[in-house]
Parts: structure tokens; C-alpha cells; sequence
């Protein structure tokens, strides 16, 4: 079964190696992966140090289950607590996939509140006490958390309706927030009037004593690559402050030097209480980390975590990890990220305002998109949230890439996705625009 597809039009393509930038087919086309194989390779394919780590690790310990210890597990666990914002007395949760770690980060956070909230001795956590307790989870309509049926659920994108009527309590949608189309109005009194909407909404859903949390990207991914204004993320910091809520920031797509700084929330300085990164974590291995602050994890030295997986902290996933955050910085690729990306901007920028379907060119690193419009003027969008999943010139550039210009870009996005790997050349990246360039005529006709 083949990922958000009609099974009977699902056609995958023969892969016979990788490497770098770069799949090849068993017919022998070399196609460039503009995706970096759903975000998850951004140190490209096949990374010689990488795979001798998983090699090492495959020769002493490949798995065992959480009754006992492994070393790649511990020390990638002090690793990311030391790496991310805050004290490094943190604890992490590791999982399989990002809807994993977002589960773990919704229910840590649940937890923590209902602790909180009841103050409840270790001899009683097993015993249910009466709602109500703070459990709304507060996201954004353009979010995307996962395909789990929680993260499912937390998600503003189109596929949550996959799920209803029959979603997971207890999640509230915000709009997002972007300099494009801000719907309170630019700079920043349009910031100030959004965070107004946002305390109001926490009152209206019953303030501290019913609400946990706000789960956010700190850059929207996949409903359109979209960093947020000046001001407003240090704004949802103080407002969670006062009103006694928790932040969490998902990280899954964003984090591991993608927007050129290793976690995309450190572009504001804004501390969060949860972390929750996936994806390009592992390398080529499965693996997802839920990182609950010192405030949060302390309270769980006294309570119990209710939640587990069978291949929690998998030892040969977590050498994996750990060598491609030695990579990561040893080969300066967060900062490779941030200046090839000032290329990557200046590049898509001249080439788009040849082509009146483009409407925004926005993004940050290595993480940008292409806005497709209908109407410039008037920012209306070429792919609305309802057609998704109906044939749109998205299909008919996807396809013109692949087959005329040897690069993969994914078809259901609701612009152009413009994410190579961090190890990408200025000459590919070349080679990227170019292709693009002349897939805009495809756009452009549409217009007409």
C-alpha cells in the first residue's frame, strides 16, 4: 500500500542506488531528489561515515529492550539534551517516526498538566481521578503532525479529514501565522492582533484549567514552508508564561540544520518546553526523540510515563543518529545550509518574477517553496486546502520535472517544494532553478 494514494494509479519507480543528491533507476536514469526523500536525508544519500557507524554498531549490539542500556542511546540522548535550547537536564523519549514523537509530546504533556493540576503521590498514579483537567491541545490549520491518529488529529492539513467524524478530542485550530498572507494584518501591530486572538482563544476554551499546551511548527512544513514574523514566536512564548501553559515545538521536518540553524525555533531564541524531532534524526535509520524540558521531566521522576514503544531507543537507529550529528558539525553543514541558501533565495527569486504564477518565493536554509497563484494581486492560491487531492498544474509540473528535467519534486504540496539536501552544490542548485524555470510555463499557461 502506497502512502496518500489511489492504489490502482500508484506507480513507484525501480531504484537500483543512491547517492548524495542523487537515486538512480534500474533503467539507469540519474534523478535528483529535491525532497531529500521526505525530508529525512539531509546528509544526503549514503554517507560513507554513517553506514561504517551502523556497521560498528551492527558487530556488538543491534537491540535490546529498555530493561537494559545500550551506549549509542545514552550519549545521544545527553547529545540532543546538551544541543537544544535550555538546561541539558532533560530527558528524551525516543520513538520510530515524528506522529511517534508527537503522540509522546501530546501525551508528556497531558501528564504533566493532570500532575500539575492534582498533585497527585506516587502511590495513586495509577488511579484515574475526574475530569476535567487541562488536556486541550492548541495547533494551526496549516499544521501537519502526522499520520498517527493523535498526530492526525493535531493537524490542521487536509488529510486530517481522513479521520472524521471520528478525530481525537481535545484539539483546537489557530490560524497560522506568515508575512504573506497574514490574516491580522502586516507587521508588527498585524502580530500583536494575532496574539490577541490567541489569548482570546485560550479564554473561550476555558484558560489554564482546560487547556495543556500549543503544538506549532516553528516553519510551517508541509501546507507551504511559511517562517513566522518578527516578534510572533517570543509573543507565544509569553503568552503560554501567563497563562501556565506548555510550549511544543515539532521539529520533524525543520530541525538537524534544515532552515540553517540546527533546530528552526533557534532563528527567535525561543525556548520551548517539548521538542519533538524526526526525520533526518536517524539518518537512514527510523528514528524520532520527544524532548521533554527539566521542568516537564522532572515531573515524571515522581510519576509515571504512561506511554512506551517496543523499539524505544533501538541501539543500531541511535549510532546512526549520532554519527550524523558528528557529521553534521564536523563538516559545517548547518552553516553550509544557511549560506547556500542565500544563493538558493537570491536564484529563485530572479527567476520567479519572470513568471506571473508566483506569487511568494519564501523560505529559510535549505527549506523553501515556490507560492503558486491564481491572482497576484489578490494572493489567491493556485491549489486551495479543499483540492488537494484534485488534478491541478501542481500534477502537470511534478511530472514535467521527473520526466523532462531528471528531478523529483512531490506533487500533493500546495506550491513548489524547493528542499535538497544540505550536501547540494551551487551547480545543482543551478541545475534546480533551471528546471524549474521551465516548468513555470506550465503555471503560466494555466493563467492564460
Amino acid at each position: 500500500m502506497q502512502c496518500w494514494s489511489r492504489q490502482g494509479q500508484a506507480r513507484p519507480i525501480p531504484v537500483a542506488s543512491t547517492s548524495g543528491c542523487w537515486i538512480t533507476t534500474v533503467e539507469g536514469r540519474r534523478i535528483f531528489d529535491l525532497r531529500s526523500a521526505h525530508e529525512c536525508i539531509n546528509l544526503g544519500f549514503n554517507h560513507p561515515r554513517v553506514l561504517e557507524a551502523m556497521r560498528r554498531q551492527m558487530e556488538s549490539v543491534v537491540y535490546v529492550t529498555d530493561d537494559f542500556a545500550t551506549e549509542p542511546t545514552a550519549a545521544l540522548a545527553a547529545e540532543l539534551a546538551r544541543l537544544t535550547p535550555g538546561s541539558p537536564r532533560k530527558r528524551v523519549f525516543f520513538s520510530q517516526s515524528g506522529a511517534s514523537a508527537v503522540e509522546a509530546a501530546i501525551k508528556g504533556a497531558r501528564m504533566f498538566r493532570y500532575a500539575e493540576t492534582f498533585g497527585t503521590p506516587p502511590s495513586h498514579t495509577d488511579a484515574s481521578l475526574p475530569y476535567p483537567f487541562p488536556y486541550k491541545i492548541i495547533s494551526r490549520y496549516r499544521s501537519w503532525h502526522g499520520s498517527s491518529f493523535g498526530a492526525s488529529s493535531a493537524s490542521g492539513d487536509p488529510r486530517r479529514w481522513f479521520l472524521e467524524p471520528a478525530a481525537a478530542p481535545g484539539f483546537v485550530f489557530a490560524p497560522e501565522a506568515g508575512d504573506y498572507r497574514p490574516y491580522f494584518g502586516e507587521g508588527a501591530e498585524g502580530v500583536e492582533r494575532h496574539l490577541q486572538y490567541l489569548d482570546y482563544m485560550v479564554e473561550q476554551e476555558g484558560g489554564n484549567a482546560r487547556v495543556a499546551a500549543f503544538l506549532i511548527e516553528p516553519v510551517v512544513g508541509s501546507n507551504g514552508i511559511i517562517p513566522p514574523p518578527a516578534g510572533y514566536l517570543h509573543g507565544l512564548r509569553d503568552l503560554c508564561d501567563r497563562w501556565g501553559l506548555l510550549l511544543i515545538a515539532d521539529e520533524t521536518m525543520t530541525g538537524l540544520g534544515r532552515t540553517g540553524k540546527f533546530l528552526a525555533i533557534q532563528h527567535d531564541e525561543v525556548e520551548p518546553d517539548i521538542i519533538v524531532m524526526g526525520k533526518a534524526l536517524g539518518a537512514y535509520c527510523p528514528l524520532a526523540a520527544t524532548i521533554f524540558s527539566e521542568k516537564v521531566s522532572r515531573v515524571f521522576e515522581r510519576h509515571i510515563f504512561g506511554h512506551g514503544l517496543s523499539f524505544s531507543g533501538h541501539a543500531l537507529s541511535c549510532a546512526a543518529a549520532l554519527e550524523s550529528l558528528r557529521v553534521l558539525f564536523e563538516e559545517r553543514l548547518v552553516e553550509r545550509a544557511e549560506e547556500l541558501g542565500r544563493y538558493l533565495g537570491e536564484r529563485l527569486r530572479a527567476m520567479a518574477s519572470r513568471h506571473p504564477s508566483v506569487g511568494d518565493v519564501r523560505g529559510l536554509g535549505l527549506f523553501w517553496t515556490l507560492d503558486l497563484v491564481k491572482d497576484r494581486k489578490k494572493r489567491t492560491p493556485l491549489r486551495r486546502a479543499t483540492e488537494k487531492y484534485l488534478p491541478t498544474v501542481m500534477q502537470d509540473i511534478s511530472r514535467f520535472l521527473l520526466e523532462e528535467r531528471r528531478i523529483y519534486v512531490p506533487s500533493d504540496k500546495f506550491g513548489i517544494w524547493v528542499v535538497p539536501p544540505l550536501v547540494v552544490t551551487r551547480d545543482e542548485i543551478d541545475f534546480i532553478v533551471e528546471g524549474i524555470d521551465a516548468s513555470l510555463a506550465l503555471a503560466d499557461a494555466a493563467l492564460a
